[in-house]
This record gives structure tokens, sequence and C-alpha cells, in this order.
């Protein structure tokens, strides 16, 4: 991963016409006014890191008038065929980056896994969520904890999510996620679904965790801890379920084409503080390396 640093800032030039007067009693000529011109720079978001790119988009061109971010919302499939297709140069995602991509980080996002109020479980494996996600097992009596339904109703995200993929990627490798899973199509509306549905189990991003929903620790094997999930434990990395959030492009930017400077600006000072509202920030020591 790349940490973008001694960066050049490109100042606006202005081009200075003159006019010279003409002999005689003719006024002089006026010089034409130039139009400065609005910088574009398009990226595409996920549903988790779509109010991110606004609150950052919003600051940035405050201070750059001469910058316009155009965001472009979809979901992970999409996103990945447009950055193949190169009909858009980067995204802002916790989407897993293909072996060919440039990526550079901006901050770090978990994966809570989310149970009904009524369902209080001590731990889960990483082995055991496969095999409730899968439908290999359907009853809470087979876990440590207390359920007053016996029932496991598992709610997903839809296919092509980006947390979703993540998921699959990071708890479920080659095991299929149950026919039978009720499907979220966004990560509020896996909020309520699991809040309101007895016996549920589903999964969220940690920016967007209420307290509607109890959440499950998470030990990578049966022998290890189990540990709840939490800004620190994602900071410090002991959260087993977690991902990096990515500027993801099929190039690396090039100083003074706009997206270098905004993306340095988005790691550091302001960007970083905005970015520390939505998840945990990359480490400044890591940037200044």
């Amino acid at each position: 991963m790349i940490y973008m640093q001694n960066v050049v800032r490109c100042t606006r030039h202005t081009i200075a016409i003159v006019a010279f007067a003409l002999a005689g009693c003719r006024a002089p000529l006026q010089a034409p006014t130039v139009t400065p011109e609005i910088v574009p720079l398009y990226f595409m978001t996920d549903d988790s890191t779509n109010p991110m790119l606004q609150e950052l988009a919003t600051a940035y061109q405050q201070k750059n008038d001469l910058v316009a971010i155009v965001n472009q919302f979809d979901n992970g499939s999409n996103i990945q065929i447009a950055l193949s297709q190169r009909t858009i140069p980067y995204a802002i995602t916790t989407l897993i980056p293909q072996d060919n991509d440039w990526a550079a980080p901006l901050g770090y996002e978990g994966i809570a896994i989310i149970t009904h109020p009524n369902v209080i479980i001590d731990r889960l494996t990483a082995q055991e969520l496969r095999q409730i996600f899968s439908g290999t097992v359907n009853s809470w009596s087979e876990f440590e904890g207390r359920s007053s339904e016996s029932q496991i109703v598992v709610v997903s995200r839809e296919e092509g999510a980006v947390l979703r993929t993540n998921f699959q990627h990071l708890v479920m490798g080659q095991r299929p996620i149950s026919a039978g899973a009720r499907l979220a199509p966004t990560s509020q509306a896996m909020l309520d679904i699991v809040a309101n549905t007895p016996g549920a189990i589903g999964y969220v991003e940690l920016s967007l965790l209420n307290n509607k929903v109890n959440t499950v620790p998470v030990a990578e094997y049966a022998n290890t801890l189990a540990i709840s999930i939490s800004r620190d434990t994602i900071a410090d990395g002991s959260y087993p379920l977690q991902m990096p959030v990515l500027v993801i492009g099929k190039n690396p930017p090039e100083i003074g084409d706009g997206y270098y400077e905004f993306i340095l600006w988005a790691q550091q000072g302001e960007g970083r503080s905005i970015i520390s509202r939505y998840y945990v920030p990359v480490a400044l020591d890591n940037i200044n390396q």
C-alpha cells in the first residue's frame, strides 16, 4: 500500500494579457477575461464510504474552489467493472483490490456480528460463523449464551454489496451463504431486520452500528481469545474481521493532476480528522515514513 508524501503543491497560474494602446484618439483595448477552468475529480463510493466522501468533498472544495469532486455511488460489482473498464479513475471503498490495482489507505473499518436483542452469545469462532451463515447449524442451543428463540434466522447483504463481498472473503471463504438467508438491501436495512426479527444474526460495518442490536465477540479459533469489536480493537489489529478503507485505481495519481493532492490532503490534517469521524484513520507515523 502506498502512503503518498513529499507533495509539491501546485499553484494556480493566471495568464496576464497586456493590452497596448493604439496611436491616435482610440482608447486602450480591454484585456479579455480569462475564466479559470474547474478541475473535476471523479470517484465511486459504496454505501459505507459515500457519506465520508461527501463530507471530504465539501471541506476540500471550500479551500479549492477550482476543484469539483464528482461522486458516483454504487455497489461493489459495479465499482469493479467501472475500474476495470476505466470508466472511472478511482474508487473510495472497502472493496478488496484486484492484484493489479493501485491502492492508498485512508482508514480501517470492522465488520460487526450482530444479533437480535434477545440473543446474547458469549463468543463465536470463524468456523462457527461459517456453520451459521451457511445454514449448517440452525439452533442457538449449539452455542454458549442464551436466547429466547431457538431458531437461528440468518440475515445477509445482497449479492454485489461490498460488505457481503468482504464478509465472504474474511469469514465464508469458498462456502456459500445460505440460500435461505433473508437479504438486506442496505446496512440500515440489515440493522432494522436484525433488531426486529427474533433469533436473527447478521453483520454490519462498525461505523454504522447502533444500540438496537447486540454484538458478538469473535475468535479466530476455538482456543483463542474472543475479541469484541471497537475502534480500539480495530486500531490495534486484534479484532479479526476488519478491512482497510482504500482509494483504488488502475494507475497511481501524479503530482499536479488534482487526485494526488486530494488523496494526500485526505490522509493528513483536516482530511484525516474528517475520516476519523467515520473510521479508524491511518496512523500518522505510517504516512510520514
